[in-house]
C-alpha cells in the first residue's frame, strides 16, 4: 500500500542546527523505515515550513509507525493511505 506522510515540527524542535540531534533523528529515519520493511519512494523537505514529506510503500501502517520512531518525539506525523490517481482514473474511464 502507498502512504503519504507529512511530519511537522516547530522551529523549537528543529534539529537542523544541532548535528548530534539531527544524526539521531532524521539521520536515522530512512534506515529505520527500511529496517521495518518500508520502501521509501520519495522523501522531501520544506525547511521554512518545518515539514518533511514522505511517500512510502508498506504492507502495514504499523511498519510505518515503527519506522518513524527516530523522529516521533520531534513533531507530529500525519500518515494517510493514498492511491495512484492517474491509474485509478484511467481504470474508471476504461483506459486501463
Amino acid at each position: 500500500m502507498l502512504f503519504h506522510v507529512t511530519h511537522t515540527h516547530t522551529e523549537h524542535t528543529c534539529p537542523v542546527n544541532n548535528p548530534a540531534v539531527l544524526s539521531e533523528t532524521f539521520g536515522k529515519v530512512y534506515s529505520s523505515l527500511t529496517e521495518n520493511g518500508v520502501e521509501v519512494i520519495g522523501w522531501w523537505g520544506d525547511p521554512p515550513a518545518h515539514q518533511m514529506l514522505f511517500v512510502l510503500q508498506a504492507d502495514s501502517i504499523e511498519a510505518i509507525y515503527n519506522g518513524l520512531q527516530p523522529i516521533i518525539d520531534k513533531g507530529t506525523a500525519s500518515v494517510r493511505p493514498v492511491t495512484d490517481a492517474a491509474t485509478k482514473i484511467k481504470a474508471l474511464i476504461g483506459e486501463a
